[in-house]
């Protein structure tokens, strides 16, 4: 919107009271935006009521008498006479424009002429002020909004830092996990089982069972394991003779890890270890086609 047209030019065009180059202007400006048109015509239509403001006010017999004195008395009028008309007989011009009946609103004491031009003024001041309400009020808009997208930024930082902060702990619990872990490999009387891809599919993957001296505690560690599908786990066997027994089933994380906690009882004697993808849930006993890893004890 361009403030100083609508401002200062549209109450003067609707007045009549600008130059051409002005009013050119003001024409120019409403013909490349409607929405300006649109003020500019309900402008318009308001100035049309202006000479409606005040009641006519008839002037005094003695005043028609004093102007047809000097009438009569001007010389061009002596020496050219004119035809006499009837009173009150006016040319004909058609319907009458809004300033022609601005003007003879006029005819009036001059106490109803500065009423006329206070209410002009007056309007003219109330339309600024619309102007500059409309401002202010585009000017909130624009403020809420932004504040709508800052407290939308700020809930999405505040989400993303809680995903960290959850993400931090669980890497801290892991890393602690590891540090248990190579602890407990480094422990006297420690005693570790390697376990390896069996079917070639899978060469990068790799596990361990550990178990701690004494027989506490045994750990499982893989590493580079493929995440299955949702309706299949991976299951860990104890292998004694030819007697598998399950020591539970779990899944891995994005990087195909898991450490998992073994039952030391059951992890104290075997033959072998090994993993298998079993249905969800697990299994009795592996699948003999889909075990991937395998690791014997030495004899």
């Amino acid at each position: 919107m361009n403030k100083r047209i609508e401002e200062e030019l549209f109450p003067f065009y609707a007045l009549g009271a600008l130059t051409d180059e002005e009013k050119a202007e003001v024409e120019a400006y409403i013909a490349a935006d409607l929405d300006a048109k649109a003020r500019l015509d309900a402008l318009q239509e308001v100035t049309a009521l202006l000479p409606n403001a005040v009641d006519p006010v008839m002037p005094l017999p003695q005043v028609k008498a004093d102007l047809m004195a000097r009438v009569q008395a001007s010389p061009r009028v002596a020496s050219a006479p004119v035809a006499a008309k009837p009173v009150g007989q006016r040319p004909s011009t058609g319907q009458l424009s809004w300033w022609d009946k601005f003007r003879q609103s006029f005819a009036m004491p001059a106490l109803a002429g500065t009423a006329v031009l206070a209410a002009v003024l007056l309007f003219i001041w109330a339309f600024s002020l619309n102007q500059q309400i409309s401002d202010l009020q585009a000017q909130v808009a624009d403020l809420t909004n932004d504040t709508n997208l800052l407290a939308t930024e700020l809930e999405t930082l505040q989400t993303d830092n809680n995903d960290l902060r959850v993400r931090n702990d669980l890497l801290q619990q892991e890393l602690q996990a590891q540090e248990d872990i190579l602890a407990s490999y480094q422990a006297p009387g420690t005693s570790t089982l390697a376990i390896s891809d069996i079917t070639g599919e899978n060469p990068e993957a790799r596990a361990t069972l550990t178990v701690a001296p004494e027989g506490n505690s045994a750990t499982f560690v893989a590493a580079n394991l493929p995440r299955l599908n949702a309706d299949q786990v991976y299951q860990l066997w104890i292998i004694r003779g030819d007697q598998p027994l399950s020591a539970g089933i779990f899944e891995v994380d994005e990087n195909g890890r898991v450490i998992l906690n073994v039952d030391p009882a059951l992890a104290a004697t075997f033959d072998a270890v090994g993993v298998s993808i079993e249905p969800a849930g697990g299994s009795e006993t592996p699948t003999p086609d889909q075990i991937i890893l395998l690791g014997a004890a030495s004899s």
